[in-house]
């Protein structure tokens, strides 16, 4: 596990002050690899003590094993070429999204998916890009399912959901109410629930039965307001496992070559 990776999933485990460090570190890991302690403390509105702290927290012995560690993950990033910098960035988030999620995990969420009845995907904002992405996804494959955006009817279909069905959320922050209010809904309605999240420790993951974890927003700031890099990996993870079967790439390669046949006009 990477030094970066470490951090996010100790997050939830951290203090206001560890996580305004965190927050730093995850966002600015370049810039934070050439600090000194002071300069670091100062950026955090903390004491050198709090920082001498903090790194033992994530397996650093002091501060001087923790700009290391820094380096030796984000040396890439001073770089001036941005085709470069853009591809290790890439390459950074790939590695990260892998360690951050167990292979038991996967497997789990894999037949959650398989046993389901129904399968509805909840997304707000631009989570609801990913859950209109995966239910485009899984629909190609056979699976019944619905993306479903909008917080009024997240809690309609929550309060009609059933024991043999699935709710499958996308949620940064885990912290979203109108969310948290529709998943609350499905878990008394005897769904089982799955999460694609950031963090741990929220109120979604508690209410999961599993959870899938995608980059710290600060990692890649820059594209946030989009699809981010982790959670497509993560789509991309499930599909290939279901088109491992080939009944179901089968059913895959049938519902594409519909939506061609009927995507052209006939010539008279």
């Amino acid at each position: 596990m990477s030094l970066l990776t470490e951090i996010q999933s100790k997050y939830s485990s951290f203090s206001a002050k560890d996580k305004g460090i965190a927050d730093y570190l995850l966002s600015s890991p370049a810039e934070a690899s050439r600090s000194t302690i002071q300069t670091l403390a100062k950026k955090t509105n903390v004491s050198n003590a709090t920082i001498t702290r903090f790194c033992k927290k994530v397996s650093c012995k002091n501060f001087s094993e923790l700009k290391v560690k820094l380096a030796s993950e984000t040396h890439h990033n001073l770089e001036d070429n941005i085709d470069s910098r853009l591809k290790q960035q890439y390459v950074d988030v790939f590695r990260d999204v892998q360690g951050l999620n167990r292979a038991d995990i996967i497997h789990n969420t894999l037949q959650l998916i398989t046993k389901a009845n129904r399968i509805y995907i909840y997304g707000l904002g631009s989570s609801g890009l990913a859950a209109q992405e995966l239910n485009y996804r899984l629909n190609r494959m056979g699976f019944t399912c619905e993306a479903v955006t909008d917080s009024h009817l997240m809690i309609i279909r929550s309060t009609l959901l059933k024991e043999d069905d699935l709710l499958i959320a996308f949620s940064r922050s885990g912290q979203t109410k109108d969310l948290i209010t529709s998943i609350i809904k499905a878990r008394k309605s005897g769904a089982k629930i799955v999460s694609l999240t950031a963090y741990e420790n929220t109120h979604l993951t508690k209410l999961s039965d599993e959870v899938l974890k995608t980059i710290h927003p600060g990692r890649n700031a820059y594209l946030s307001t989009g699809l981010d890099l982790s959670t497509l990996f993560l789509i991309d993870l499930i599909s290939m496992h279901f088109l491992k079967d080939p009944e179901t790439m089968k059913i895959y390669e049938n519902t594409i070559a519909a939506i061609s046949s009927e995507a052209h006009l006939k010539q008279d």
